[in-house]
């Protein structure tokens, strides 16, 4: 319970601090920047020393393909019979098709089930969320975007590379797989526990964050969109991952609930910044991201 209060009182104090005006503009990214190279790295290195190696981490380290490639049907119909934009299609793909799995997923993981399953968050992130925004994410935001035509010469080496180069540059990714090299070396105690207090700083910073970044606004002319997307990322993608884990693979475990629980996050905001960035609907990215986390 201590948790779940540290988490909704840290979004609160975030949502008040940024419309008292007590915090300096850009607080928000500050805070999040020390929370990916501080805060997560810590977290990731202790998940990765104590997560088991079964078969069972296949289930959250493909979350994020299954979620993208059921948002592809879901959009893709909701595209035909709701006379959607290419660019309001590729919005619901990059925002609504992917969660977001860390500065949501992992703190709320930690405040319901407990720093012991953080690593079904990383996983679910890694290689999951990161690799599909690269990959798939990258060439659908190219292909739809305004400036697609300006791209027709470029290779697609050229237009992945750089996303790729991100996600190995990932800190929390790179102190995962440091944790998962030297699981079998005995670390000293005072160096686990200094992690462990500086992970502890994860949920109240990185909940603080997104409140301070958390804009309101009326969806207006994207009502319909917006209620689609909304739609699919905290119903449909949670029930489709219900659905391959219980039905499909009989896993009801932990693992699988956990799994489910990242499914459920609302829309990326990562994905959001790119479509925006490709001009791709961003009044109705804002609004994905804006709604869909409270």
């Amino acid at each position: 319970m201590d948790n779940l209060f540290i988490a909704a009182a840290c979004l609160l104090a975030g949502l008040l601090l940024h419309r008292t005006g007590r915090m300096p503009e850009g607080a928000d990214r500050a805070l999040a920047g020390v929370v990916i190279q501080i805060s997560a790295p810590a977290v990731a290195f202790l998940a990765a020393r104590g997560m088991p190696l079964t078969l069972e981490i296949l289930l959250p380290g493909s979350m994020a393909w299954i979620v993208f490639a059921g948002g592809l049907a879901f959009f893709g119909l909701a595209r035909r019979l709701l006379g959607f934009s290419r660019q309001t299609f590729a919005c619901l793909m990059l925002s609504a098709a992917l969660c977001n799995t860390i500065f949501i997923g992992l703190p709320m993981v930690e405040a319901f089930f407990g720093p012991q399953y953080a690593y079904v968050a990383f996983l679910c992130d890694n290689p999951g969320t990161s690799l599909v925004l690269a990959l798939p994410g990258v060439l659908l935001a190219t292909h739809f975007s305004a400036r697609a035509e300006h791209l027709a010469g470029v290779s697609l080496s050229t237009r992945l590379w750089p996303s790729l180069r991100r996600v190995l540059a990932f800190p929390p990714l790179q102190a995962m797989l440091l944790g998962l090299a030297l699981r079998s070396v005995e670390l000293p105690a005072w160096l686990l526990a200094g992690l462990g207090r500086i992970g502890s700083t994860l949920v109240p910073l990185a909940l603080l964050s997104v409140g301070l970044g958390m804009r309101f606004r009326l969806p207006g002319g994207s009502a319909k969109a917006l209620a689609c997307g909304l739609a699919f990322k905290l119903a449909v993608a949670p029930a489709l991952m219900w659905l391959v884990a219980a039905l499909v693979l009989g896993n009801t475990g932990m693992v699988a609930r956990v799994t489910v629980f990242e499914a459920a996050m609302p829309p990326m905001i990562l994905g959001a910044i790119l479509a925006t960035d490709h001009k791709l609907d961003p009044d109705l990215a804002a609004l994905l991201v804006g709604i869909g986390t409270p």
